[in-house]
């Protein structure tokens, strides 16, 4: 193995970038900021939007911020995108 060969296994980047976000979402929430991560997108398109190298990979399309309104209700239940999922749970 030569000095400049990695020892650091493939996904560790991936996985790291993971935490950085799971860090980000629970220091936010203990802050009451939001964070939301937007689902249904493209990634390739998202890729081209932003003009990003090749090589790079979508982990998560972030929102941080204030919600404008505060409601109990998913936004893609408000807007009609999805009805499937029970909305009657609790957690205790």
């Amino acid at each position: 193995m030569s000095r400049t060969a990695s020892r650091t296994p493939d996904k560790t980047l991936a996985y790291s970038t993971v935490m950085a976000i799971h860090t980000l979402w629970l220091a936010a929430r203990a802050e009451n900021i939001g964070l939301g991560r937007v689902s249904i997108l493209d990634p390739d398109a998202v890729a081209a939007v932003l003009d990003v190298p090749s090589s790079w990979s979508l982990t998560g399309y972030l929102c941080l911020g204030h919600a404008e309104t505060e409601t109990d209700i998913p936004l893609l239940h408000e807007v009609g995108w999805q009805r499937d999922t029970r909305m009657d749970w609790k957690v205790v």
